[in-house]
């Protein structure tokens, strides 16, 4: 599972921005041996299998379901809110406008969309390229149900291996 490592009890002024650590993938070798009935036992799963079966269900849903570290470089637009491209957002690093740092306490972050809103009143300055935010989005844990897919996707491909390729579906 995705994990948080964040150095907490550093002095203020030492203190290393969080870093999002990745997991190989949504399942586990154990996982699919038990799916499987002990048929495909944990130590013939092949760990690229895990890895494809993250990369298939993050390039169809278009969503990473572990915490990945993001900056982006926006373009300020003379209103009260911004949007990051990624989301749920786990944690806001740092926040720079025209090369000054901004309080992150001084910014309404909506999680789930990624808005920033100003809470001081003060609008997002309008230029090109002169938001920085540097920001942790994801998920802390992997969603059961993307975990079930991934476990199904690797017994396929175990027991593909194991069998010989199964037949998906048929047309005349």
């Amino acid at each position: 599972m995705a994990t948080l490592v964040s150095s907490l009890f550093a002095p203020t002024a030492l203190v290393p921005p969080a870093i999002a650590t990745l997991p190989i993938g949504y399942t586990t070798a154990a996982l699919v041996s038990q799916l499987t009935g002990g048929e495909v036992l944990a130590s013939e799963i092949v760990p690229e299998w895990i890895q494809q079966a993250r990369e298939e269900i993050d390039r169809r849903s278009g969503i990473c379901f572990t915490s990945l570290n993001a900056m982006e470089t926006l373009d300020g637009n003379d209103l009260a809110t911004i949007f990051l491209d990624c989301f749920p957002i786990l944690e806001i690093l740092e926040i720079t406008v025209d090369e000054q740092d901004i309080p992150i306490s001084d910014v309404v972050l909506n999680r789930r969309t990624g808005s920033l809103k100003r809470c001081d009143g003060d609008l997002w300055p309008e230029g090109c390229q002169n938001i920085v935010v540097s920001y942790i989005h994801g998920y802390r844990l992997v969603p059961p149900t993307v975990q079930k897919i991934a476990t199904l996707l690797v017994a396929k491909t175990a027991l593909a291996a194991k069998h010989g390729y199964l037949v998906d579906s048929e047309s005349i």
